[in-house]
């Protein structure tokens, strides 16, 4: 048994003797201290096996020993193989997940990677990165991305490449003698392509996660504007190799020019696979027509959970998009959706509040933190809590709600006892409302589970009604807060 691993040192030190102990009377004299497993470090020589395994461990590449000796020996040898063997040797063979993570260590030392349950397949993806990531697409094989992705597929569960080198920009010609040639570097095409992903993703048959940037970094003096874009090619290669990925899970590119024509034509190829759960287009370009082509993603995919959209260029068309498709109850059980970071209007608040007062169940997540929201339109934000039962969670950080919409907040809050959590950080509240949305938000975590009867959520004046016509018939009504109950005249 290999002390240091099997039984971690937070467990050793957990059980350890204390120092009053050790130096007890009755201790003190004790010859044979059997917790300590180092007694013999420095006092006795080595046994015979260990320069035996010693001898093996530098001729891996000539002999393989791992099959034919004792397990005591193959955790010997394990500490013993250097972190370099080659590739092709190494992952074949060697399963021992100490091992992988002393390579991981070793390779990428500036690295830190926490609660890791499979280093083997940690290292590799790391080393596929990083050819991915640093090989010239002028020059690259083909044929060597696709022996490496093929040899480590079998255990590559995620892949993350944080940058992606461009191809060499073409030159005018140069002028030669009498031959009349165009020389104007404006007349040269430009070329926006990276290393095809294509070729590799194919042999990834196991890949759940992908997360992409087309940029590079730490370009210091060298930074130009072309670095940071991607071509239709890019993206057509990107599709082709997500083809015939079964098992993806996640799909992420970030902090890339994914602009509206690239993310429809991606999401045309995603929306045919089923095992799609979240979706991250944070820090892109996506404008309202792009929106437009996600709410229609969200209306059809049937196994869509999370959204995540923070930081992009749409407005109101855009919103409407999304808007709709969560009205029309979508096939997507979505869960969470995430607008930060892109500036609302009031219109949008008002689709918005339009489209969460009809919502019943889905998302239970909504998070628009730093949106503009102020004034009126934080007022219609903050009133949707009182007619949605759907949400549990809502961020709001960093928009001004105070005034009017510090009020609305509350009395929200006072009706809806579904709601579990709500980011109010750096919204300008008072102290004292902040202390009741935590007293209210805590009353409602004690609810969980009791049965409650539906008018200690509606006013009975609008039990027989649905909830979207009590905004007086109009959820686009810009000028109606909702959670504000119109004054209604009695029928005769």
């Amino acid at each position: 048994m290999k002390i240091p691993y099997l039984v971690s040192q937070n467990t050793r030190e957990a059980y350890a003797s204390s120092h009053e102990m050790k130096t007890s009377i009755a201790e003190a004299k004790r010859k044979i201290v059997a917790e300590d497993f180092e007694w013999d470090d420095g006092l006795t020589p080595a046994p015979l096996s260990y320069f035996a395994a010693l001898s093996l461990s530098r001729a891996f590449h000539i002999i393989n020993p791992l099959n034919k000796i004792l397990q005591k020996d193959v955790d010997i040898l394990m500490d013993l193989y250097p972190a370099d063997i080659p590739l092709k040797c190494s992952v074949p063979l060697i399963q021992d997940e100490q091992y992988w993570k002393r390579s991981y260590a070793t390779k990428f030392p500036s690295r830190k990677e926490l609660n890791v349950p499979f280093w083997k397949g940690k290292f590799l993806s790391a080393c596929l990165q990083d050819y991915l990531e640093n090989v010239n697409p002028d020059v690259f094989i083909e044929e060597d991305a696709v022996e490496l992705a093929t040899l480590v597929s079998p255990y590559i569960y995620e892949l993350g490449l944080n940058q992606l080198r461009m191809v060499r920009q073409p030159t005018p010609s140069v002028p030669f003698g009498n031959i009349v040639e165009d020389t104007c570097p404006y007349s040269v095409p430009k070329l926006f392509d990276h290393v095809p992903l294509e070729p590799v993703l194919v042999k990834l048959y196991n890949l759940q996660e992908i997360s992409l940037v087309f940029g590079l970094n730490n370009i210091e003096d060298d930074y130009l504007p072309r670095y940071f874009e991607f071509s239709m090619g890019d993206c057509e290669s990107l599709c082709r190799g997500l083809e015939d990925l079964r098992h993806l899970k996640l799909f992420r590119i970030n902090r890339s020019n994914l602009d509206c024509s690239k993310v429809k034509l991606i999401l045309q190829n995603l929306v045919k696979k089923e095992s799609i759960e979240e979706l991250d287009f944070n820090h892109c370009k996506i404008g309202d027509y792009g929106m437009k082509a996600l709410g229609g993603f969200i209306y059809i995919h049937k196994n869509l959970k999370r959204v995540r959209i923070a930081n992009n260029r749409f407005k109101e068309v855009g919103v409407q998009g999304i808007a709709y498709a969560l009205q029309m109850k979508p096939a997507a059980p979505i869960e969470l959706l995430d607008f930060s970071l892109n500036p609302m209007s009031l219109e949008c608040a008002t689709i918005f509040a339009a489209a969460f007062v009809r919502c019943k169940e889905k998302p239970q997540t909504l998070i628009i933190n730093s949106c503009g929201f102020k004034g009126a339109s934080a007022e219609k934000i903050a009133g949707l809590i009182s007619l949605n039962r759907g949400l549990t969670r809502l961020d709001l950080a960093a928009n001004d709600l105070s005034g009017e919409a510090e009020r609305t907040l509350v009395k929200a809050v006072e009706q809806n006892r579904n709601i579990l959590r709500i980011d109010l950080r750096r919204t300008h509240i008072s102290e004292e409302t902040q202390c009741k949305i935590d007293k209210l938000l805590e009353r409602n975590k004690n609810l969980i589970g009791q049965d409650r009867e539906p008018s200690d959520e509606i006013p009975p004046l609008y039990l027989n009604e649905p909830e979207y016509l009590i905004w007086e018939y109009n959820p686009n009504n810009p000028d109606y807060i909702p959670g504000r109950y119109p004054e209604r005249v009695p029928e005769v």
